[in-house]
């Protein structure tokens, strides 16, 4: 009885924040303990685009904004996550080019 009023009392919202909660826990985790390697960072790019989609959509309510907010926004989420992955993925290429 006890179990059932506790998740009856729990939003989306709650949900949510625990839901970040344990992605981020993750994310430290194996940025602590795993090695560099391309499949990892791929890991980490999607869990921040996700994560950036459920702020967004849950805690600064731009679900409910107009499109072109919520079109630069996504965009935002998912550009800066490919970025990240694709200066990992050219990283010896860009360390080259960079050098004095």
């Amino acid at each position: 009885m006890l179990k059932n009023k506790f998740l009856k009392s729990l939003n989306m919202l709650d949900i949510s924040w625990v839901l970040l909660m344990i992605i981020t826990s993750l994310n430290a985790l194996v940025a602590e303990t795993a090695e560099p390697h391309l499949f990892i960072t791929a890991i980490i790019c999607f869990s921040i685009a996700y994560k950036g989609r459920r702020i967004m959509d849950y805690f600064m309510e731009l679900n409910h904004a107009n499109s072109k907010i919520q079109k630069l926004m996504r965009g935002y989420f998912y550009v800066f996550p490919t970025l990240i992955f694709l200066t990992d993925l050219f990283s010896e290429e860009l360390a080259a080019i960079t050098a004095l």
